[in-house]
């Protein structure tokens, strides 16, 4: 799957950056799900800003890998996008608490667990794809495309599901202000689930082309 050229570029450190980045952002996503479990008082947002400020660390390693190594075992473009979508992941984990740390008092009574089940798996599924990317398994193009049609039904599930949360604070008898904190909520999650989605593709890509 990949030339003896290209081993010579260390893949290993490469690819142990990657692994950690997805590690991380399934650590935000399962630190929103104890955020939203919380019964009283503000959320603990700390792990989850750990997470991120590490992902942020882990996107600099690579960042100053790529500029270092001349030789990489993938395309550069693929390991650069690969990095970034990543990160964006934490970093939009992030962006959904710091919203929900402002209104969990109005928000107590929501139910977010469907949507933050199908990230949580989103999230493991994308794991498994970097694993597979890392092993440089030329057999792996048949697994990339199973996960990636699995992340491509949460992502229209998760959609509908969004869509449906929608349509109900539209019709139903909600005050404005909570329906407006919401749907935004809502909709982060879900842009949570897409940033999972767009890793898929581009981890797809990648095995398609090097195999």
């Amino acid at each position: 799957m990949i030339s003896i050229q290209r081993l010579l570029g260390r893949p290993r450190e490469f690819f142990g950056l990657l692994e950690q980045s997805a590690a991380l952002g399934k650590q935000a996503v399962t630190e929103i799900k104890a955020i939203l479990a919380q019964p009283s008082g503000p959320p603990d947002l700390s792990g989850l800003r750990s997470a991120r400020r590490k992902g942020k660390e882990v996107m600099g390693q690579l960042e100053n890998l790529l500029t270092r190594v001349f030789v990489t075992p993938i395309e550069r473009e693929d390991l650069e996008a690969l990095g970034q979508e990543l990160y964006r992941l934490p970093k939009t984990a992030e962006k959904f608490a710091e919203r929900y740390e402002i209104v969990h008092a109005q928000m107590r009574g929501t139910d977010f667990s469907i949507l933050t089940g199908m990230l949580e798996r989103a999230a493991g599924i994308v794991q498994e794809m970097i694993s597979i990317v890392s092993s440089g398994n030329s057999a792996a193009l048949s697994s990339i495309k199973a996960l990636d049609a699995r992340l491509s039904q949460i992502e229209l599930e998760a959609s509908h599901l969004v869509l449906n949360a929608t349509r109900q604070l539209y019709t139903a008898p909600a005050p404005p202000l909570q329906a407006i904190i919401s749907k935004e909520l809502h909709d982060i999650l879900g842009e949570c689930i897409d940033t999972c989605r767009a890793i898929g593709r581009t981890a797809a890509l990648v095995i398609l082309k090097n195999s």
